[in-house]
């Protein structure tokens, strides 16, 4: 009985053998279908989301607050190339800047502007703008710097940039972009995923990026799947009215 056993193990050492021939195959295998699959996974493009907003618009303020600061708790921001265009509805007129609020947004505008582009990852320069919304209106222009530290943002580089010509030469710039925007703005905020703008359906911005997004989603758009659309906007900051305060 055990000579038959023996001799049925004789295909062992022959398995391993033959194992260990195949490795190398296998180990190409695996690393072409790895080559494959993860460029498919990993190459899936970010939504682009744009807001074209100003700093002392209470509508802006509620988008950012209510709509965009939570994309950093859902997991959204994981999926989503997120930029803040702070102009809005300003104007350019001889060289000068005119703000729809008057000369305090147009400082705030420069220095949510000088944090974009000194500290161009988004979770470096979002919780600075993000603090300046939720100030009082009337005072944030005096009191902005009390955003610096909680934001983790050195006050010194955003003063030489600020308070200097290379502030305004940033905010010329996307002066340039929000004027180059077709179809032009009409009020904001205006919110734009993947170059669409979302017209007065801007507060359904999460629906509007899972929607877009190509890859796996992150467990929130599930539920915003079940959700009703809104129609009608919290409030917007028409372009047509602006002061003649200027900066």
């Amino acid at each position: 009985m055990w000579s038959n056993f023996y001799a049925k193990q004789n295909w062992l050492p022959v398995y391993i053998r033959t194992m260990e021939k195949l490795a190398p195959a296998r180990c190409a295998f695996l690393l072409i279908l790895a080559l494959v699959v993860l460029p498919s996974v990993q190459g899936v493009e970010k939504v682009k989301v744009e807001l074209y907003s100003e700093a002392l618009c209470p509508y802006c303020a509620d988008f950012i607050i209510n709509y965009l600061n939570p994309f950093f708790n859902n997991g959204l921001i994981d999926i989503v190339e997120l930029r803040i265009i702070p102009y809005g509805n300003a104007r350019v007129l001889d060289g000068s800047l005119i703000c729809q609020h008057g000369p305090d947004e147009c400082e705030l505008n420069i220095i949510q502007t000088c944090a974009i582009r000194l500290w161009p990852k988004v979770t470096d320069w979002f919780p600075f703008i993000y603090c300046l919304e939720t100030l009082d209106r009337r005072t944030a222009a005096k009191n902005w710097k009390s955003c610096v530290h909680p934001s983790r943002l050195d006050l010194e580089p955003l003063i030489e940039c600020s308070a200097t010509p290379l502030g305004a030469k940033l905010e010329m710039e996307f002066a340039a972009e929000t004027d180059r925007l077709q179809p032009p703005h009409k009020y904001v905020p205006w919110v734009l995923v993947n170059g669409e703008p979302l017209m007065d359906n801007y507060e359904d911005v999460a629906s509007y990026v899972c929607k877009a997004y190509q890859g796996n989603k992150p467990a929130v758009c599930s539920r915003l799947e079940h959700e009703t659309i809104k129609t009608q906007p919290a409030g917007l900051c028409v372009r047509e009215y602006v002061s003649q305060a200027s900066y």
